[in-house]
């Protein structure tokens, strides 16, 4: 149970912070080919690990009024990826991790949690640069989302430590707010 809140209270902390930065989004791409992404799945590679999150497990909101898209899976082994686009406008483009502008518009993070305790990598990270991108190909605000992503997150806990997360693609059933 300490697990499991530790793991909330985290989440909390990454949308709230996420809440105070502006998003931005390269205009001259349509967003990313889903290939073969089944409906209501989210997968990925994470340093050459396959990761897929389906049915209950992945999920995507929408917050109109704050302008916020966050797509959320977590596989039977307690592996989670996240992906947050803050001012996002519900259109589809490639959002730049981080956006360039010097503010953290786009938020990847890959969470390993267990019982013997949790870590989290996160991107952007202090000194990044740009290190990955979210491209949205489809949206409707009580629809689905598709798209592809790939980013480079470092651990919060140790800044030598890293993870890819390539090939990644979802096709999700938005809930609005």
């Amino acid at each position: 149970m300490k697990t499991f809140r530790k793991f909330s209270l985290l989440l909390i902390g990454l949308i709230s912070f996420s809440l105070l930065f502006n998003s931005c989004r390269d205009d001259d791409d349509d967003g990313g080919d889903t290939g073969d992404t089944s409906a209501g799945t989210i997968k990925a590679k994470v340093s050459g690990s396959d990761f897929k999150a389906d049915g209950q497990m992945a999920m995507a909101t929408y917050v109109a009024q704050g302008k916020m898209l966050t797509i959320y899976g977590t596989d039977m082994s307690g592996r989670a990826i996240q992906i947050i686009i803050n001012n996002y406008d519900s259109s589809t483009g490639t959002w730049k991790i981080p956006n360039g502008t010097g503010s953290i518009g786009v938020v990847g993070s890959y969470i390993e949690a267990s019982t013997s305790g949790s870590q989290t990598w996160v991107a952007p990270y202090s000194g990044s640069g740009e290190i990955g991108e979210v491209k949205i190909s489809e949206f409707a605000a009580n629809g689905s989302v598709k798209g592809t992503f790939s980013f480079k997150a470092r651990n919060q806990n140790d800044n030598s430590n890293f993870k890819e997360i390539k090939e990644g693609s979802f096709n999700l059933t938005v809930k609005s707010y």
